[in-house]
């Protein structure tokens, strides 16, 4: 993972889901509108991603591949998309 990330945030959990901070993200990296980004259901269960990241004992990084761009999630909350 190169430390030049197309888009990178960090959030809070507690008031952000991860599934919209990788919306988000997303959305900042194609300069759409979140409602323009295809859903992450297509690509990874939503609700699993939330969990994961949202619950885990000891540090949790997820990664994959949505709408062209390579997604991080960590559980600290650090969100980074690149160019796939």
């Amino acid at each position: 993972m190169s430390e030049d990330h197309v888009v990178s945030r960090r959030y809070d959990w507690d008031e952000v889901a991860p599934v919209v901070g990788v919306v988000e993200a997303l959305s900042d990296a194609d300069d759409v509108e979140p409602a323009a980004v295809p859903t992450l259901a297509e690509t990874v269960d939503p609700e699993s991603l939330n969990d994961l990241c949202t619950s885990a004992s000891t540090p949790v990084t997820v990664s994959f591949v949505h709408a062209g761009y390579d997604v991080t999630v960590q559980s600290d909350g650090f969100v980074a998309v690149d160019a796939a």
